[in-house]
């Protein structure tokens, strides 16, 4: 169900709103709305998404060193 919603945006913004929804959705009927809701579909998928990546990098700090230790050249290519 849609509701209605009354934003106060600085000119430069309805000024790039309108552009959007001109361009995307050719300035059809409900085509603010479509631009806005889009929108926030982007944000919310950035934002899941940079959290996902600091969960990672998380994981990544503090994840031990794992290998097969150190050793010499000789060894490596020990036939």
């Amino acid at each position: 169900m849609a509701r209605q919603v009354v934003l106060s945006l600085e000119d430069k913004y309805d000024e790039k709103l309108r552009r959007l929804a001109k361009d995307l959705f050719d300035g059809r009927k409900g085509a603010m709305s479509d631009v806005v809701e889009k929108g926030l579909d982007l944000v919310e998928e950035e934002s899941k998404r940079d959290k996902a990546y600091t969960k990672l990098l998380k994981k990544v700090r503090n994840a031990r060193a794992v290998g097969i230790g150190t050793f010499k050249r000789e060894e490596a290519y020990a036939r």
